[in-house]
């Protein structure tokens, strides 16, 4: 086990155990080296229909969104802002990532402020730097400056390997307490144990980005045999690993049945050999 999640929401409530994840809301994504976002674009006329859903998942207690400016080419972020404008901001937590074209000396301030002007919010509960670049330490101390202020809430990491994260808490004021990786139950080659371990002792929560291999995970013959036990669905089981792990996992869901389904999963309870059986996937 990771450990209990410790991020809460600026009034105090807990994150539910399931996130909304943004990747492709009002986006889409064909590579392009040239493009500032490697070719991340906006894509307009569905904004309705997924703003109706984050609002039904806000609806049903989920409370923690993650965004990045990479998403839709920082278009997602105008959309979340939208779908998030009635509810209480004090007991929302949303989170942002910073691309790599905005960690150099002097670029965190602008682009934090230009996430506040997009979601229309006044400070940022957990800040990511998205990857591992060249001179990303330069962020760093421009998030402290940040946190200082009340702009900024958390620090947290994304796809930093132990030694990376390392780096990042000895320049850090603040600590690191979150590193969004890529995780589910059939690929852990990033999150093998001794980083959990490692997250476990330094108190960072694991946040677990592409939760769902969805057709991956439907056609996994393991992962089949333990929903039937549980009379769920192969998606469930992958989403309450995780969750018994300790980990927080961010599926993307614009379909209402979808996000349902979702939320269930952290009501199934996995045995310990069947979590033993999904862990040697």
């Amino acid at each position: 086990m990771i450990g209990v999640m410790k991020l809460q929401t600026k009034s105090g409530k807990r994150l539910h155990p399931i996130g909304i994840g943004t990747w492709n809301v009002s986006g889409k994504f064909e590579l392009d080296p040239t493009a500032k976002y490697k070719g991340a674009q906006a894509v307009r006329g569905n904004e309705e229909a997924e703003i109706e859903a984050i609002r039904h998942s806000l609806k049903v207690g989920q409370n923690h969104i993650d965004c990045a400016e990479l998403y839709g080419a920082f278009y997602t972020d105008e959309v979340v802002g939208q779908a998030i404008a009635e509810y209480t901001r004090e007991d929302l937590f949303i989170a942002d990532k910073l691309w790599k074209t905005s960690v150099a000396k002097g670029r965190v301030r602008p682009v934090v402020e230009q996430m506040l002007q997009k979601l229309g919010i006044k400070y940022i509960d957990l800040l990511y730097i998205h990857d591992v670049w060249d001179h990303w330490q330069e962020a760093v101390l421009q998030i402290d400056e940040l946190i200082d202020e009340g702009i900024v809430r958390y620090f947290g990491v994304s796809n930093f390997t132990i030694e990376n994260t390392q780096e990042a808490q000895r320049l850090a004021k603040h600590p690191v307490v979150a590193n969004q990786m890529n995780f589910n139950v059939l690929y852990k080659d990033e999150v093998g144990q001794d980083f959990r371990d490692f997250c476990k002792q330094e108190d960072i929560q694991i946040v677990a980005y592409q939760p769902i291999k969805r057709q991956e995970v439907l056609e996994n013959k393991v992962v089949q045999a333990v929903a039937a036990a549980h009379n769920a669905t192969p998606a469930q089981v992958a989403l309450a690993w995780l969750i018994q792990v300790g980990a927080l996992p961010i599926p993307k869901a614009i379909n209402k049945a979808h996000i349902d389904e979702n939320l269930k999963a952290a009501e199934i309870k996995l045995t310990d050999s069947e979590m033993v059986e999904l862990e040697a996937l």
